[in-house]
């Protein structure tokens, strides 16, 4: 008698395609997490571009428009017409480089910094959510070997 295969059992036994592919499982795992995340920003009429960028800006410390365009999984003619609106609205300005003038490193402005860091603080706590079914252990190790994977893999996408 034949045994019924199912999505489950051939993924345990190993190899059954897409769910031993590691670009399918991070595509569905973020597809996943994001897939409610624009409600989180509604209350703040903000759009995920937006959120992208200033929210990798709350960081501190500014970043080149190609550093930025890498960081925000944007192209950089793409980043660069965002960027014009969010500075025309005051929540980004461009600085000009100490050493070189064509690097330009963008940060957030006070406005900026105060509009985004309460949406953090929220998908921090939204983060925190979804994530508490697991060990701390397991989504620290999870975090750093997605940041490995990513930095790994960074010179060969260019």
């Amino acid at each position: 008698m034949k045994k019924h295969i199912t999505r489950r059992n051939t993924a345990k036994a190993g190899g059954a395609f897409p769910d031993d592919y590691l670009p399918y499982l991070v595509a569905r795992a973020s597809h996943v997490i994001l897939r409610d995340f624009h409600l989180l920003l509604a209350p703040v009429r903000m759009r995920v571009p937006e959120w992208r960028v200033l929210g990798t800006l709350s960081a501190g410390g500014g970043y080149t428009v190609g550093a930025l365009a890498r960081a925000t999984l944007f192209k950089q003619p793409t980043l660069s017409k965002l960027l014009d609106r969010l500075q025309r609205r005051g929540l980004v300005r461009r600085v000009a480089g100490e050493m070189d003038l064509r690097q330009a490193r963008v940060e957030l402005t006070a406005k900026g910094r105060s509009r985004i860091l309460p949406v953090v603080a929220r998908a921090r706590r939204r983060e925190a959510r979804l994530l508490k079914r697991f060990r701390a252990a397991d989504v620290r190790a999870f975090k750093r070997l997605l940041r490995s994977f990513a930095g790994g893999f960074e010179s060969e996408l260019r």
